[in-house]
């Protein structure tokens, strides 16, 4: 299972430089946290949230006080990372005050729990996708199991076909098409994961007519096949 730790920053106005394998949440707590990877600086205030991807060189420097949770590269789904990476930064309103309220107060405590905050994590993760979330990803996301049109998804977004296309590349950095097969595939490693049900049903539920044409696109996504992820999968619990 993977393991979300923690830790506080306080009163470093040095800036400092480092890359890692997982990636940050960061949670100003007083004063604002400076942060810039990939060309791209952010100064977040204590009323936001900063997410910063796994594998990214980053500058930070905080001269006040701020938490940070450090999040397993494979809690972040690949369907996710593409547009996150470009809206990295989340305003805490008041339906999420509670909920920051409670991972603030999970992170300092002496008792806590790593799978306490896990599940925080986990709510708040959802928040920040859904605030970020296009209509037409979303749609893809809920609708991965059927047939997906991409004049369906152009007409979510009010667009033509041949717009969307374009559009859609520029806003997520891949083709429709290629999101589309990422979801599909993060839902089958789920359910690999988790059931025993044969590959050719998992396929079925994730979209795929077929077991051969499904374990082609689980390769090209993961470089592995259905049943070899099942078997680590199994061998990680």
């Amino acid at each position: 299972m993977s393991i979300i730790s923690s830790f506080t920053i306080n009163s470093s106005e040095e800036i400092q430089t480092h890359v890692h394998d997982y990636a940050h949440m960061i949670l100003p707590v007083q004063q604002n946290f400076y942060v810039k990877f990939l060309g791209r600086s952010y100064d977040l205030t204590p009323r936001q949230i900063g997410f910063v991807p796994p594998g990214v060189v980053h500058e930070f420097g905080c001269p006040g006080k701020a938490l940070t949770l450090n999040i397993p590269a494979e809690m972040v789904k690949s369907t996710d990372l593409v547009f996150l990476t470009d809206n990295c930064v989340l305003d805490i309103d008041a339906k999420l005050e509670p909920l920051i309220f409670l991972i603030k107060q999970e992170v300092e405590s002496e008792d806590s729990s790593k799978e306490s905050l896990r599940y925080l994590f986990y709510y708040l993760y959802d928040k920040f996708v859904e605030r970020h979330r296009l209509p037409s990803l979303r749609y893809m996301h809920e609708n991965y199991a059927g047939p997906v049109s991409i004049a369906k998804l152009a007409s979510i977004e009010n667009y033509n076909v041949s717009y969307y296309t374009d559009w859609f590349k520029k806003k997520v950095g891949c083709m429709p098409s290629e999101y589309l097969q990422m979801v599909r595939i993060d839902k089958a490693k789920e359910i690999l994961s988790t059931t025993r049900y044969r590959i050719l049903d998992v396929a079925m539920q994730v979209g795929y007519n077929n077991g051969s044409s499904f374990s082609r696109a689980f390769k090209s996504v993961t470089g592995m096949t259905p049943n070899q992820y099942r078997h680590l999968a199994s061998e990680a619990k």
